[in-house]
């Protein structure tokens, strides 16, 4: 996956603050960045937005902003769920990940308190995390 640059969260934070969640077309959004750079570039980071998943096309040319936020938890994920899984594994952790539509489950034999505590956090992240024995 390829990070955001400054550039794209900039344009990103113009657009999101100039229509405010309601649909726009390109030609308006040109309006707007034009005054940050070129129309090319424009054009270009505006296809990168949507590639990434910060705009929602709703028709030729038309487009809405999607809460960032809620972007950012469906792209990191995937990282989230390696990086926990590799972590508990190299902890000692029987361990498995399963990568299904939509969603990781991270099975985790003989939690403790310590990964009991994780279950809530990355639930609110997407990643679902199940205790397979209780090791109290």
């Amino acid at each position: 996956m390829v990070w955001l640059s400054k550039r794209e969260i900039a344009y990103y934070l113009i657009l999101k603050k100039r229509f405010n969640g309601n649909i726009f077309n390109i030609g308006e959004a040109l309006d707007v960045l034009i005054f940050f750079g070129s129309k090319n570039i424009a054009k270009k980071i505006i296809k990168r937005l949507k590639s990434k998943g910060f705009l929602e096309s709703v028709g030729i040319a038309s487009y809405r902003i999607r809460d960032g936020e809620e972007v950012l938890v469906k792209l990191l994920s995937n990282y989230i769920s390696e990086r926990l899984y590799r972590n508990l594994k190299l902890r000692g952790y029987g361990v498995s990940l399963n990568k299904l539509e939509g969603y990781n489950v991270i099975e985790v034999n003989k939690c403790d308190s310590n990964v009991f505590t994780m279950l809530d956090v990355v639930r609110e992240l997407g990643i679902e995390m199940r205790c397979i024995d209780w090791k109290g």
